[in-house]
């Protein structure tokens, strides 16, 4: 919490995001090789909480400096990073299958193209997406 200028932060607002990225992290199970013979609540939970992971960190990016200021929205962006790096590699796998999956069921261009961003931005993979960002990336019609 000292990365935070406490005129700008709320603690119990930042404390909650750190927890519950923790959370994301320790909820993403190891890949499974196997296929698996149906979706579990658990596998449907993953999907959303990963979906709200990657949005969230979305409107950070574009958020104006009223909304959020631009140092603490910095820094919860670094800090998911920071999280979702230290998962272990089979974790990570299987963070990168669920997110990929999101993407390629996604009807929106600007989300699914967000999703498909979102690994290289938090530093998982090495390769930006060769998908063009959308000319309309928001959620405007």
């Amino acid at each position: 919490m000292s990365d935070y200028p406490e005129d700008q932060a709320d603690r119990n607002a930042v404390a909650s995001v750190e927890r519950d990225i923790g959370w994301v992290t320790g909820q993403v199970p190891g890949s499974q090789h196997a296929p698996r013979p149906a979706a579990s609540s658990g596998d449907e939970t993953l999907k959303r909480v990963i979906g709200l992971l990657v949005d969230s960190t979305w409107w950070l990016d574009t958020c104006s400096d009223e909304d959020v200021d631009e140092w603490v929205a910095g820094n919860l962006q670094e800090n998911t990073a920071y999280f979702l790096a230290g998962m272990p590699d089979e974790q990570r796998s299987r963070f990168l299958e669920v997110i990929e999956e999101l993407a390629v069921t996604e009807r929106h261009e600007g989300r699914r193209y967000e999703m498909r961003f979102f690994p290289f931005a938090m530093g998982l993979v090495e390769t930006e997406p060769i998908e063009a960002k959308p000319l309309r990336p928001g959620y405007g019609p």
